[in-house]
């Protein structure tokens, strides 16, 4: 995939992002779209360190404020189309801010040209689901790609999206989790 105009963050990616100490380096290699219920809810805080249990705020409100990244919302119209698509099973396996990606990259034309990461097998085999397989890259390869070299989890990486990736084009053909 060549370097995305555009490149649209789950929670986790933020999050994994903040604790790789990378964020802002990130934000000034590529252009960041996060969805606005990642920022006014899932992705407010990560966990420093997984023993202590500390946890710092992250503010990408006031990335947004400063133009490092861009908020953008879906309505709830978007939200429903993209949602209609899937079974009920599987639409509860979506976070709120996986869906609202989704309806972005689905429904908004200006961001046509953005790539989708996300460290969430279902919010990956959704994207395939709905038609944005293409679009969907690992972290791991944002990071190489933007000469960041840091060690990812395995939900980040190029293998696991792969697999999600090609897990949700055999879901629509099968139509596994699809709406009937």
């Amino acid at each position: 995939m060549a370097k995305p105009k555009f490149v649209l963050l789950d929670a986790g990616p933020v999050i994994a992002l903040h604790e790789a100490k990378a964020w802002t380096q990130f934000c000034t290699r590529y252009d960041v779209v996060v969805p606005e219920s990642v920022v006014m809810d899932e992705a407010l805080w990560h966990s420093r360190d997984a023993t202590t249990g500390f946890r710092e705020t992250i503010d990408v409100k006031r990335d947004a404020e400063a133009g490092r990244v861009r908020v953008v919302s879906a309505d709830s119209d978007e939200l429903t189309q993209v949602a209609r698509r899937f079974s009920a099973g599987f639409i509860d396996a979506l976070h709120e801010g996986e869906l609202e990606a989704l309806a972005i990259l689905s429904c908004n034309e200006h961001f046509s040209e953005c790539a989708f990461c996300s460290g969430d097998g279902a919010a990956i085999q959704a994207a395939a689901m709905a038609g944005l397989a293409e679009r969907c890259v690992a972290l791991e390869t944002l990071l190489d790609g933007a000469g960041l070299k840091k060690p990812v989890t395995w939900a980040f990486t190029a293998e696991f999206s792969r697999q999600h990736r090609d897990r949700g084009l055999e879901n629509l053909i099968t139509g596994f989790g699809m709406r009937r």
